[in-house]
């Protein structure tokens, strides 16, 4: 059966395109131009995913998405929007949505995205149903315990082989948080046998120790905790993230020997798939370099450690100098070669998980430097420039402009200060590096008339 969505937009016309793509994408797709329609909608039809534009004309879609995820706590939701900020991105997450797109978005953008997030959908419901299921086979095995004498030995075989089938852990401890009963799912996610843990202090399981299980139990007093994320300590000392669901069983004999229910499953597949999928979201498909947006965050962070610590940051930014020219000679095929052999260029000349390299836009490009004084960052530069000229496109070279951060940039000012020095090497005839000098506000080689700016040697860069 079609996955059912629906799209929120003031724009009849994004409503048009979108609609006819997801239906060619073989979804059942309705769309609507008002908050009310969409609601209505909500209430008299079952979809799996909701869309919505983020500014509406008379509405917030932000509100609209929390009154539909109100109305379905099933439903999967996408936001879209035209501009945004961080600031945006991190409300509309909290808010309850599964992703967002920025306008304009590419067609293929929408379908990952789409697919992306039903497929996370499927896979919550799954556990989630999986866990209810688990959970009420346990109190109902654990119920037939106290029946009579006769049955008691089938009955407990019965629990013990249901537990014991299981690839989680199922973990009872009374209420001084000591161990009285696992399955053997510990083997194969703890490392420990059964018998091993017999009398352990839960808190020993647990990496976040006797604090995180306080709190637990505290929980407990409003009810079972479900869909619980932490992580569980292996044998050999490695934390492995669990989807955790703790329910209270009362004594039935009246007394006060309570026990507590632990039922935890590994998601390290489904933690790696997530970082996966977020890795897609931040990365250029071409260059394999992190995208734009990916950048301004970055930026933001790094420029405010960089104050906060008092060390140096610096910042590159180059474009590809008769990039048009090659591309509209060559064809793209051979134009997409260029940008993807700057993102190979940009990995082999920076540092591994310290320095940042980022496709800007078209053949824009960025590299974030941490712990980068002015005069390693025009090294590195002019490594740059000269790994790419040697790959030999045609006539195309780059220019480098290079800024290193001081206490009166902001984040504008300093992509700024890089993008005209940028704009100086190209001036000067391109392929080579400048580089900002505050006392002139202008790169080191030129003059005050910009038009009559020398090239810089970039063999001296």
């Amino acid at each position: 059966m079609a996955e059912q969505i629906l799209y929120l937009d003031s724009d009849a016309g994004t409503l048009e395109v979108v609609e006819d793509f997801l239906r060619g994408e073989s979804y059942v797709c309705d769309v609507a131009s008002t908050a009310k329609d969409a609601l209505d909608r909500l209430r008299n039809s079952k979809y799996t995913l909701f869309m919505t534009e983020l500014y509406l004309d008379a509405d917030n879609g932000i509100d609209v998405m929390k009154e539909a995820l109100a109305l379905d706590t099933e439903l999967a939701c996408i936001v879209t929007t035209g501009m945004m900020d961080v600031n945006d991105a991190v409300e509309v997450m909290r808010a309850g949505a599964s992703d967002f797109l920025v306008k304009p978005f590419h067609l293929g953008d929408l379908a990952f995205t789409v697919e992306k997030t039903l497929e996370r959908r499927r896979l919550l419901l799954e556990n989630r149903r999986y866990q209810t299921s688990l959970e009420e086979r346990v109190r109902e095995a654990t119920s037939e315990l106290e029946t009579a004498n006769k049955e008691l030995r089938k009955t407990k075989e019965y629990l013990e082989n249901l537990l014991n089938s299981s690839v989680d852990t199922v973990v009872t401890s009374n209420m001084d948080y000591r161990i009285t009963y696992v399955n053997r799912g510990v083997l194969d996610m703890l490392g420990y046998t059964p018998s091993e843990l017999k009398g352990f202090i839960l808190n020993d399981l647990f990496r976040g120790g006797a604090e995180e299980i306080r709190q637990l139990y505290n929980h407990l007093e409003s009810g079972p905790v479900r869909n619980y994320e932490t992580e569980m300590i292996h044998k050999e000392g490695r934390h492995i993230p669990v989807m955790m669901s703790v329910s209270r069983v009362r004594d039935q004999g009246g007394g006060n020997d309570d026990s507590i229910l632990s039922i935890c499953r590994d998601i390290t597949q489904q933690k790696q798939l997530e970082n996966e999928l977020k890795e897609l979201t931040i990365k250029d498909g071409l260059t394999d370099l992190y995208n734009q947006r990916y950048f301004h965050e970055r930026l933001q962070v790094e420029i405010e450690r960089a104050r906060r610590q008092d060390h140096p940051l610096s910042l590159l930014l180059f474009d590809v100098d008769r990039f048009k020219e090659y591309n509209d000679t060559k064809g793209h095929l051979e134009g997409d070669k260029v940008l993807k052999a700057i993102g190979d260029v940009v990995r082999e000349c920076t540092r591994d998980y310290v320095d940042i390299g980022c496709r800007y836009g078209g053949d824009e490009f960025t590299v974030i430097l941490p712990e980068t004084d002015e005069e390693l960052a025009q090294r590195i530069a002019e490594r740059i420039r000269s790994s790419f000229e040697k790959r030999k496109f045609g006539n195309c070279t780059i220019s480098v402009g290079v800024m290193t951060y001081r206490r009166d940039s902001t984040p504008q000012s300093f992509i700024r200060f890089a993008d005209e020095m940028m704009y100086g090497a190209k001036r000067a005839g391109g392929n080579c590096v400048y580089v900002y000098e505050p006392k002139t506000k202008h790169g080191v080689g030129e003059k005050d008339d910009a038009a009559d700016a020398p090239k810089r040697d970039a063999s001296k860069a």
